[in-house]
């Protein structure tokens, strides 16, 4: 378990348990390793088995554990004596889809972060990278969650110009694992798409705040967190419309390279159909047909079938069909 101290007064992060103090000004270091000054809100950084074990009086903290063993979906709960949910944030990349999760509790000034992965602890990392003023325990909660989408339009950007460079690639030649590629891409928009949808209903919730325990301050700043997510919300939904056109796209340039096979075929029988027509004429070999007998008869009909292919070829020529 790692300790970390967040001074309301001044907004800034600090390590104070396991690891060595950073960024240590003179009051920090005459901080009590036991607790925390009023003015800090204590932020825990735990594993899920440590979250079981964790003694203390944390209400409804099964509730949480039950809801971690798997982290389902990105959810909040409010109860009287706390706040806690889960996250399950989908990772961005071209490679197989997977997620990132990670629960939190929140009580009065102590904030738990449970994980076994790393994104909790990347997330505390570029809260600590900044300084934020005079901040409210509330309000950090809020920067966790400010941080968790803070480079996504970047992101969202990447996988549109992805799916740009799948598009301009369609025209130049139709790969032979498209539908694997689109279909990567359309699992993790989907992905993407509900993840966002839930952090725009958790930010209603804080708004609702039936406990009346947020500032207006603070029910502004989860408007527009809210606002933000349904923005992010509103450019997977034009993406996954963009992926469907592209793959409209590749249907159709399949339905003109079948369009052209099939034509090319049609040309090739059309040629050859009157070939066959003498072929099985001479071939009857009726006694009375006077070709047979004839010393050019053989040249005649060479000269003829000839004549024949050559003049369709100039017709389909000139019809722009070969």
């Amino acid at each position: 378990m790692t300790e970390y101290g967040f001074d309301t007064a001044e907004g800034r992060l600090y390590t104070v348990g396991e690891q060595e103090p950073q960024n240590v000004e003179p009051e920090y270091s005459e901080m009590p390793r036991d607790g925390v000054p009023e003015h800090f809100c204590r932020i825990l950084l735990m594993t899920l088995a440590g979250f079981k074990e964790l003694q203390g009086d944390y209400p409804h903290k099964r509730n949480l554990y039950r809801g971690m063993c798997p982290v389902q979906y990105c959810r909040l709960e409010m109860f009287s004596g706390c706040i806690q949910g889960t996250m399950k944030v989908p990772a961005s990349g071209r490679g197989e889809l997977h997620f990132h999760t990670f629960g939190f509790y929140f009580r009065e000034n102590t904030l738990l972060l449970i994980e076994d992965g790393t994104l909790a602890k990347t997330l505390l990392g570029k809260i600590g990278r900044n300084v934020y003023g005079k901040t409210t325990p509330g309000q950090f909660l809020l920067l966790l969650f400010e941080a968790l989408i803070e480079d996504d339009v970047i992101g969202l950007q990447q996988q549109e110009e992805r799916l740009s460079a799948i598009e301009e690639g369609l025209l130049k030649k139709i790969p032979d694992n498209f539908y694997e590629t689109v279909i990567r891409c359309r699992k993790q928009l989907a992905a993407n798409h509900a993840y966002y949808g839930q952090l725009v209903n958790i930010g209603d919730q804080m708004q609702g705040d039936f406990l009346q325990k947020l500032t207006q301050e603070e029910r502004m700043a989860w408007q527009l967190f809210s606002n933000r997510a349904e923005r992010l919300h509103s450019h997977v939904g034009l993406l996954q419309e963009y992926l469907v056109q592209i793959r409209e796209l590749y249907q159709s340039l399949i339905d003109v390279q079948q369009n052209k096979v099939m034509s090319i075929l049609t040309v090739v029988t059309t040629i050859f159909l009157p070939l066959t027509l003498i072929a099985g004429w001479y071939g009857m070999n009726f006694p009375g047909m006077p070709e047979f007998a004839w010393q050019y008869g053989y040249p005649a009909v060479i000269g003829v079938s000839v004549g024949i292919t050559v003049v369709e070829i100039l017709f389909f020529r000139r019809k722009k069909m070969i």
